[in-house]
């Protein structure tokens, strides 16, 4: 659990680091894109180039007043000014609701302050709008072994694993939950949607 804690604040430092610049309309041909070759990739820098890629596609905000709350609510989140950046991500998300990117920040934000209600509840928000939402599914498998839900977390950590294949450590944990009886499928949502590919 350890090895993947620490690729997880990876995850989190890659996430708050991404340059947020415009979006371009083909946004969506280019995760389509980045995701077929991160299924492929094998060159360790590739598959980190191609990571960072992704993350940044998911943080482009294209309209100049939401780039500017992302950008705040980052930055707030850099300096561990927890609530003010769910103060600043639920703006963003109050104007701009089909951005995947605002929910999982904000979720983000919630796990960081012990809040897994909220986290688990922006979690669902952001897989609705990015069903790929690696980020997302690796933070809930995280929720739910601290929950002691190991079936949901195996659930969860295999949907981000799916979608990103390459999560050091991520092998290992499903193995170690499984064996603590996280071996039945289950949901691992939980907010009564079906999750793509299980």
């Amino acid at each position: 659990m350890t090895i993947l804690r620490a690729c997880l604040v990876v995850l989190v430092g890659m996430m708050l680091g991404t340059n947020v610049s415009a979006q371009n309309g083909g946004s969506n041909n280019m995760l389509d894109t980045l995701f077929a070759k991160l299924q492929t990739a094998t060159d360790p820098m590739a598959i980190q180039s191609l990571e960072a890629a992704i993350w940044e596609q998911w943080t482009v905000v294209p309209e100049v007043k939401q780039r500017e709350l992302m950008m705040r609510g980052i930055a707030e989140m850099q300096q561990r000014e927890l609530k003010s950046s769910v103060e600043t991500f639920t703006r963003l998300i109050e104007v701009a609701p089909d951005l995947s990117e605002a929910w999982n920040k904000r979720a983000t934000a919630y796990w960081l302050l012990g809040n897994f209600t909220a986290s688990l509840s922006d979690i669902c928000e952001t897989v609705k709008r990015e069903p790929r939402h690696f980020g997302a599914y690796s933070g809930l498998g995280m929720i739910r072994a601290e929950m002691g839900e190991y079936p949901r977390a195996v659930a969860a950590f295999e949907l981000a694993r799916k979608y990103n294949p390459h999560i050091v450590g991520i092998d290992d944990e499903i193995d170690r939950l499984k064996a603590m009886g996280g071996d039945e499928p289950s949901d691992p949502l939980g907010c009564g949607q079906r999750t793509t590919g299980r």
